[in-house]
């Protein structure tokens, strides 16, 4: 039987696996939610760029598979897909800020309706209540993705607000 692996990145940052909540360290955390931000492989290379900027690239890479071996332990060694050149969350890892945004694209991308489908709403007011996106980080390379998640945000919540007009 396979595991079930969910992240949520909204409101703050967890992984849970089969339900239960993993005590991951602060750099496996950085690790998963970095690359769950890309949502694709990402070159190893950048991955030790960006998580580690002031580091020698040798001592990064070092940093790298430490992260990702003490990941096994936990036993949420297979919520990645590691290869030589690249790292990516598996690809039946749930992750709450994905449909959130998935269904802010659905919300916004049929706004020319007067009400948007009862259902999509049902299911996207709980993700907006969640709260922002890694709530509370600062990290530079989280910035962005941030920033562009609080405009989502703002935008649905306005199409909801609008829809109630």
């Amino acid at each position: 039987m396979s595991e079930q692996f969910t992240v949520t990145m909204l409101g703050g940052f967890e992984v849970y696996r089969d339900g239960q909540l993993l005590d991951l360290p602060p750099s496996c955390q950085r690790l998963v939610a970095l690359v769950a931000l890309k949502r694709r492989a990402v070159p190893r290379s950048w991955t030790c760029r960006t998580l580690w900027p002031t580091t020698r690239p040798d001592r990064a890479t070092a940093r790298l598979r430490t992260t990702l071996w003490r990941l096994r332990p936990m036993g949420a060694d297979t919520l990645m897909v590691v290869t030589p050149q690249s790292i990516a969350l598996a690809p039946d890892v749930s992750v709450d800020w994905y449909e959130s945004v998935d269904l802010i694209g659905q919300l916004v991308g049929h706004s020319e309706r007067a009400h948007p489908d009862r259902d999509l709403t049902a299911e996207l007011l709980p993700l907006l209540r969640e709260g922002a996106l890694l709530d509370g980080w600062t990290d530079d390379w989280n910035a962005h993705a941030r920033a562009t998640y609080r405009q989502l945000r703002l935008d649905a919540l306005d199409a909801l607000m609008g829809s109630r007009e």
